[in-house]
């Protein structure tokens, strides 16, 4: 799988929705204008982040824990990373990137401080409405919660504001009902759906096909009685 795209078309909550639904491991390289950072992705999680001079450079590297030895990077400087060259990094939308796939060979477990859910939430609190609005196209939509939402959104760690969003998603609730029933401003209302529909928490409630008219046993018995008749 080759993933490549810009920043300002294609947000990092869109790029880590991906690669977690995808659960795929590989390296995302991002090339911004001062810098080139590679991410190292495992089963969809981001596990580290480093800059690179060079971006053949990554390509040589391939096995994971013997990196961590080269770089002198503890298992527990991990998180360290991923908040310097990511998070630090969200409101930079000035780079192209491309993901890997497949030829880091990553030890069994590797420990995850950041949630992909986490990350992908702190991306969406960074859209413009234009962009929230290629999922929330219409204010009357309904959403509902997912069946494991509740793992979702505490690795998410929500805001009280967005928590407050969430307790309004109950399948009746429009997006117009929910604005105006939270008291929100409708870019932290739509960055708040954009961002638990990326994580899998909520989804679209489907509207339900009108049922045919069933036809009785009684009047299928009486047809079939007159058509033997004709």
């Amino acid at each position: 799988m080759t993933l490549t795209g810009d920043l300002k078309s294609f947000s990092f909550a869109d790029i880590l929705q991906v690669l977690h639904a995808d659960k795929k491991s590989g390296v995302l390289i991002v090339e911004w204008k001062d810098m080139t950072v590679a991410y190292y992705i495992k089963d969809g999680e981001l596990v580290l982040a480093r800059p690179v001079d060079k971006v053949f450079r990554i390509y040589v590297d391939r096995d994971f824990e013997k990196l961590l030895e080269k770089l002198r990077l503890r298992e527990s400087s991990l998180a360290e990373t991923v908040k310097k060259f990511f998070l630090s990094r969200l409101d930079n939308r000035e780079g192209i990137f491309s993901f890997t796939q497949g030829f880091i060979r990553y030890p069994e477990t590797v420990p995850v401080f950041y949630p992909a859910e986490y990350l992908i939430m702190e991306s969406a609190r960074r859209l413009t409405l234009e962009e929230t609005e290629r999922k929330i196209s219409d204010e009357l939509l309904v959403f509902e919660k997912a069946p494991d939402y509740e793992e979702k959104v505490r690795k998410a760690r929500l805001t009280d504001e967005e928590q407050k969003v969430l307790n309004l998603i109950d399948g009746k609730n429009t997006v117009k009902d929910i604005l105006e029933k939270s008291g929100l401003d409708k870019l932290t209302l739509y960055r708040t759906l954009y961002g638990l529909l990326s994580i899998g928490a909520i989804r679209r409630k489907r509207k339900k096909a009108p049922k045919k008219p069933s036809i009785s046993l009684d009047l299928l018995a009486k047809l079939i009685e007159k058509i033997k008749k004709l």
